[in-house]
């Protein structure tokens, strides 16, 4: 692998750790660990129990052994020079910012949907679910006091756009992995390694287009449905805009090429100042936005309820 190859490939996103990417490393590692405990805190707890947390959740624990490795990795030839182990790298650098936007859209749509709800839907609601309260969890006594107007149509739009951002998610992350599970191979075919670059640029320019558009459907929200919770909405846009620098990022550094994956020449992303942005621009915005959600009681601010809004439509009046 310490060898030039006869044509150049993409450069590796964030570099191969060197011993400089010790210290920053670890660091991440630590501060990824400490949110273990806050998320299993809110897991436990019924108060703040959501299973829209359960993506981010595997991402902090994923992330603190990401971070374990590639510090190891900078103190270690063999690990360093690993295509195994730069393969994984690559995987879930691609893979893992998009998770959490998946789960940004799960608190968006709970939000947005939850706020065209009106008293008789949430009525019906409580009486179908097991624990006799409504999706958002708020006591049905209180919500029999409440004449609120409901707006089926927004709502059936909501959900119906919210299920084809998920499809696009899903396929943004595939195409990512699937890109980078076949970094490996650049090292032996030029045109693999286009092929690489092509999917890395669309999963990232996907990414970017459905954080966006997580964004400005928030900021929509707040003029077009009255009864939205407005301090969720911009929490949905700060968060939005945080995790967007990742595929921004991502895009400008995919021009880089290199012709061996250990050297530290321009544009091979090993040099001091390419890891420092890739600890300023790729790391950093992820654990910020992991770390919000974990110390927010999502449940509360977000009024998702256990599950938030998993139903395609309204349960049925009974006779």
């Amino acid at each position: 692998m310490s060898s030039n190859l006869t044509h150049e490939i993409p450069s590796p996103i964030g570099g191969v750790p060197f011993p400089i990417d010790f210290v920053p490393s670890t660091l991440f590692s630590i501060l990824h660990a400490l949110l273990i405990p806050i998320f299993v805190w809110r897991m436990a707890h019924p108060r703040t129990r959501t299973y829209l947390l359960i993506g981010m959740s595997i991402f902090t624990i994923e992330r603190t052994v990401f971070y374990a490795l590639r510090a190891y990795a900078a103190q270690h030839a063999g690990p360093r020079e690993s295509k195994a182990l730069n393969t994984y790298f690559q995987v879930t650098l691609a893979g893992g910012f998009i998770t959490i936007g998946q789960d940004l859209m799960g608190l968006a749509r709970a939000v947005l949907v939850n706020g065209t709800k009106g008293s008789d839907v949430l009525a019906r609601e409580a009486k179908v679910n097991k624990d006799n309260k409504p999706d958002n969890g708020s006591d049905a006594s209180y919500l029999a006091t409440l004449d609120l107007e409901d707006y089926p149509r927004a709502r059936k739009v909501i959900r119906l756009t919210m299920l084809g951002v998920t499809a696009l998610f899903w396929v943004t992350i595939t195409i990512g992995i699937v890109a980078s599970v076949q970094y490996s191979r650049v090292l032996k075919n030029k045109a693999d390694g286009d092929t690489v670059r092509g999917l890395w640029n669309a999963s990232a320019a996907i990414a970017l287009a459905l954080f966006t558009g997580l964004a400005h459907g928030a900021v929509w929200a707040c003029y077009s449905i009255p009864r939205i919770r407005r301090s969720a909405t911009m929490w949905i846009v700060l968060i939005a805009t945080l995790v967007s620098a990742v595929p921004i990022y991502r895009l400008y550094v995919l021009r880089f090429s290199t012709t061996s994956l250990l050297s530290e020449g321009p544009g091979s992303l090993n040099s001091t100042q390419s890891k420092t942005t890739f600890y300023i621009f790729h790391s950093t915005p992820e654990f910020l936005s992991a770390a919000i959600l974990g110390l927010l009681d999502v449940r509360s601010v977000f009024n998702t309820g256990l599950w938030g809004d998993r139903r395609t439509r309204d349960p049925e009046r009974r006779a």
